[in-house]
């Protein structure tokens, strides 16, 4: 693109103001980096890092199968060339949960129009559980990005049927699966939508065979993969995701309350109001039933991924984090969007400068909200775990490569100490059960803490019964004088 042509795409106000928003998500993003480089990592951030390591250096770890690989795969080779932690988290977090906002800047111009678009790359922008998890090591915008990148070429092939388009859907369909396996709602989407569109004609549409071909052809390599890995080649879905088929516990309605804990305040209310104004189609059900084109709706189709997306972990999952539910939020910002269309369509009536102030203002309270408490709660997480870390590293630099460490952090001890690291705690009812498990597994080191909500009953009983074959190597406190401790590292002098 030559100089006259960057001149020319600026002059349009819309591609002026899409700029603004990513250089303003990318520089608030970059402001939270450095906030929390170098913190402890969680639970789910160190698997991922520690399956890295185990393919980069041969660190000890099992690969759970419930995680698909590429985000591992691609961490590994930042390990292999001497890249670290920072890197990865920049490259392979930051820079797609940018590059998220453009997705839904496409995707709602595409569905939409183009100021829909842009309120709602603006407000995906300044969302707080994507600021937080920005600060994460973990691969769920790369993933978002191409599930969202799948529904834009879909959509595009719902309004100009090209065959290309809708293979290239399938492939960013698949590709969201090789880093997320909740990206396996896309087709579900993409199926419940299409039999209310098109209903039996859609099984003459040959189109939809190439979107299924080049969806699973994309898939081919991880099915290999997991078969090589794990002798099986579907063992992502034998591995337990979820107690809802084989325990009968109730439904997950906790699910419904994030709709609020994710949007806060003016945003939900934005929300609801763009949803009800949406739901216009209720008022002409039979017309739905006897004209089918009038099915293809972006408001009927947002409203049934909300539902579809919501349904799935309330009967399924039967539980719910903030970030399961990423793809919620390109279609509650549609409809936030809509709500401060209609709004400032009706002030416009009495003043244009007045409605785009007033949706300016908006907008500002919005983001300042969301700024304000991702900020709050990055601050305030940014030293957890940080005596497992310091634990971590301290067993990396003080005991053999060849040494076993029993740990309940498994992931975090893993990544940090770089050790054969095991957390076996089924239940072991008496110190003299786990005694018996060190010996017979040879465990070296044996590090207590408070993190991980285990209840150990008999922990202090084996200590105090072990007193001659312990020796106690470092202790973490939470506070400076040194009463409150957090965890300590023993050694056993006969392992």
């Amino acid at each position: 693109m030559n100089k006259e042509k960057i001149k020319l795409w600026l002059k349009n106000p819309a591609n002026l103001i899409l700029l603004l928003i990513l250089i303003f998500s990318f520089s608030i993003r970059l402001y939270f980096f450095f906030v929390a480089q170098n913190q402890p990592l969680w639970w789910d951030e160190a698997e991922y890092l520690s399956t890295a390591k185990h393919w980069a250096s041969s660190v000890p770890y099992d690969i759970n199968p419930q995680r698909p690989p590429l985000f591992q795969f691609l961490s590994a080779i930042v390990f292999l060339i001497g890249l670290g932690e920072n890197f990865i988290k920049f490259f392979f977090v930051l820079l797609p949960s940018t590059f998220m906002v453009f997705s839904v800047y496409l995707l709602g111009k595409e569905m939409f129009d183009k100021k829909i678009g842009l309120i709602a790359a603006f407000l995906v922008s300044i969302t707080w559980t994507f600021l937080f998890w920005t600060s994460r090591v973990q691969p769920d915008f790369i993933s978002m990005t191409f599930q969202v990148l799948a529904i834009t070429f879909m959509w595009k092939y719902w309004k100009s049927p090209k065959s290309k388009t809708i293979i290239l859907s399938g492939i960013f369909a698949a590709l969201g699966f090789y880093f997320k396996i909740s990206a396996l709602l896309i087709p579900v989407i993409f199926l419940v939508f299409i039999i209310l569109k098109d209903r039996l004609s859609a099984f003459k549409n040959k189109d939809y065979y190439y979107f299924a071909l080049s969806y699973i052809i994309s898939l081919i390599p991880f099915f290999i993969w997991s078969y090589f890995t794990f002798n099986d080649p579907i063992a992502i879905f034998h591995s337990g995701y979820s107690g809802a088929v084989s325990t009968p516990t109730p439904l997950a309605w906790s699910v419904l309350p994030y709709f609020y804990t994710l949007t806060e305040s003016l945003f939900f209310v934005l929300f609801l109001i763009g949803l009800f104004i949406s739901l216009k189609f209720l008022i002409y059900p039979d017309i739905l039933v006897k004209d089918k084109s009038k099915v293809f709706d972006p408001n009927i189709f947002s409203l049934l991924s909300l539902i579809i997306i919501t349904a799935f972990y309330v009967c399924y999952i039967k539980g719910i984090e903030d970030r399961w539910v990423f793809l919620w939020m390109p279609f509650i910002s549609f409809y936030a969007a809509g709500s401060l269309m209609f709004i400032y369509k009706f002030a416009k009536k009495y003043s244009k400068y007045f409605a785009i102030l007033l949706v300016l203002g908006l907008l500002l309270f919005v983001a300042y909200a969301h700024i304000q408490h991702s900020d709050s709660l990055i601050t305030s997480k940014k030293t957890s775990y940080l005596q497992v870390k310091e634990a971590g590293l301290w067993l990396k630099e003080n005991t053999n490569q060849e040494d076993k460490i029993w740990c309940l952090s498994l992931t975090q001890m893993t990544y940090y100490a770089e050790r054969n690291v095991t957390n076996y705690n089924k239940p072991l009812t008496s110190s003299a059960l786990f005694e018996k498990y060190l010996e017979d597994n040879h465990i070296n080191y044996v590090v207590w803490s408070v993190f991980e909500s285990v209840p150990l009953p008999w922990f202090q009983n084996w200590s105090e019964e072990n007193q001659d074959n312990l020796e106690i190597q470092n202790v973490y406190y939470s506070d400076a004088s040194q009463t409150q401790p957090l965890l300590a590292i023993f050694k056993r002098i006969k392992p």
